[in-house]
């Protein structure tokens, strides 16, 4: 119980120096862990777009684009041959 209050407490003074330590830089930080994620996520959302743009593609060649909508995209070979 003891070591479990010394971690904690220990803890708890190294948030406090941090942020004593970034002081008026903490929205700055906020702002670019913020940012980093949202690019990160428009990142993969247009890498799925690219791909379902793509599936569609390939379905409309042979006819079938209801069925990518719907999920059920035909499957290509692994290695992504491009016509």
């Amino acid at each position: 119980m003891l070591l479990n209050y010394i971690i904690a407490l220990v803890v708890a003074g190294l948030a406090v120096l941090l942020g004593i330590i970034i002081g008026d830089y903490g929205p700055w930080y906020m702002c670019w862990f913020l940012g980093t994620g949202f690019m990160i996520l428009v990142a993969s959302s247009a890498g799925v777009l690219f791909e379902a743009q793509e599936d569609a593609a390939n379905a409309s060649a042979e006819g079938d684009v209801v069925g990518v909508v719907a999920g059920n995209a035909p499957t290509r070979p692994v290695g992504g041959t491009h016509a």
